[in-house]
């Protein structure tokens, strides 16, 4: 499992200089009209293709980002995908609170998964 994020940060270094992913760093460049009780900075990365998310994440098309905690970052399907779909928003901001409750209330995956269900994203 260590080897895989080693890989995946590998992997994103590269292709950040290769393929030019667009880097996006919340709150600045991304306008959710959505605020949390505290002000922070994550780094969200889009990816060019679902084929590439794969490629990086390992994780079907189904799940259309991914927080990784490890790394504090969160990667996303092309964000052309997300807005067709009308799920842009409710999936940054899905991931944008597993960041939160992992970072500020140190709560496990399980439990934040039902949090952020009853919230409604």
């Amino acid at each position: 499992m260590e080897a895989r994020k080693l890989l995946i940060l590998i992997l994103l270094i590269i292709n950040l200089f290769v393929f030019g992913y667009k880097v996006h760093i919340y709150p600045y460049d991304l306008d959710l009209n959505y605020y949390f009780n505290e002000k922070f900075e994550v780094i969200i990365i889009e990816t060019d293709s679902l084929y590439e998310y794969n490629f990086l994440t390992g994780q079907q098309y189904s799940k259309a980002a991914i927080y990784i905690p490890e790394e504090n970052i969160i990667i996303t399907e092309p964000f052309y995908v997300l807005k067709r779909l009308n799920i842009f928003r409710n999936t940054i901001i899905h991931e944008l609170y597993h960041y939160y409750l992992t970072n500020y209330f140190n709560m496990n995956y399980e439990y934040q998964e039902i949090y952020i269900e009853k919230m409604g994203f």
